[in-house]
């Protein structure tokens, strides 16, 4: 079976335009709050850990920041390039950084925590390069203030089983409090500063559109729903169905409340 890893890397090289259309604009919006974490203004030497397109790169250059990002796909990098010539990306993997101890005064990772193998040697990685007194800011999705995994919800409630050839994500903690947090941060030599809860609402245009591109968009979901009969995939479409039903505007738009908890811990 194909490793976790290898699995994320070939999904992102195959799907950097739907998330860069579906998540995107999630991520974006988040940016600030990450960058103000870490207090990046002008002249600050910050890295983007798990850049994807480039997001927090590129609002981090607006503010007069020397940023470097690094990401797993090439596409992602290739498109981050595009979106932000001023920064510098290059394809490499988190949990073995190619930049030297005390390279950096802030490093933000936006919901890349549970894409990582192991989230400990990331996040010892990440504090590896900070500099003494640096700041690491990263988000984690917050579940219980969050409706956007209504499409992975149909689909696990209709009785999804999974094929042989799909790999299971590590097994991992939530990471969504400071009880999961803490101990993860210690071990890398970082204290917990504050856990910041974060919500907005996202519009998607319509019921269909929020299905096909929650579809298209994770590497997992997709595939997992292709797999399944078509009785199954109907009583799934169905259940998103009902649970979509409460957040459908008289316009026929789905406005669904996100929620992310921003962490933000100091060397």
């Amino acid at each position: 079976m194909t490793s976790w890893r290898d699995f994320e890397r070939a999904g992102w090289e195959s799907h950097v335009d739907p998330y860069h259309q579906f998540f995107g604009p999630i991520c974006g919006r988040l940016a600030d709050h990450l960058l103000d974490a870490v207090r990046v203004g002008s002249g600050t030497r910050l890295l983007d850990a798990c850049c994807g397109p480039g997001y927090l790169a590129g609002r981090a250059l607006e503010r007069g920041a020397v940023v470097d990002g690094v990401d797993i796909a090439q596409a992602m990098v290739e498109l981050a390039v595009a979106l932000y010539p001023a920064a510098r990306f290059q394809v490499g993997d988190c949990e073995e950084l190619r930049y030297g101890d005390d390279t950096f005064d802030g490093v933000v990772c936006n919901l890349g925590l549970h894409h990582l193998t192991s989230p400990e040697r990331g996040v010892a990685e990440f504090a590896r390069v900070l500099r003494a007194a640096g700041r690491l800011s990263l988000t984690v999705w917050d579940e219980n203030r969050s409706a956007l995994a209504i499409v992975p919800e149909a689909i696990a409630e209709a009785g999804a089983i999974a094929p042989n050839d799909l790999p299971t994500p590590p097994n991992a903690p939530a990471y969504d409090s400071a009880d999961h947090l803490e101990p993860l941060l210690q071990t890398a030599g970082l204290g917990l500063e504050s856990v910041e809860p974060v919500t907005f609402v996202q519009t998607y245009p319509s019921r269909q559109a929020l299905w096909e591109g929650w579809l298209a968009a994770a590497i997992r979901t997709g595939p997992l729903f292709a797999a399944q009969t078509h009785q199954v995939q109907e009583t799934a479409r169905q259940r998103f169905g009902d649970l979509a039903a409460p957040y459908l505007e008289v316009d026929g738009t789905v406005a669904l409340p996100v929620g992310f908890l921003v962490v933000t811990a100091t060397r």
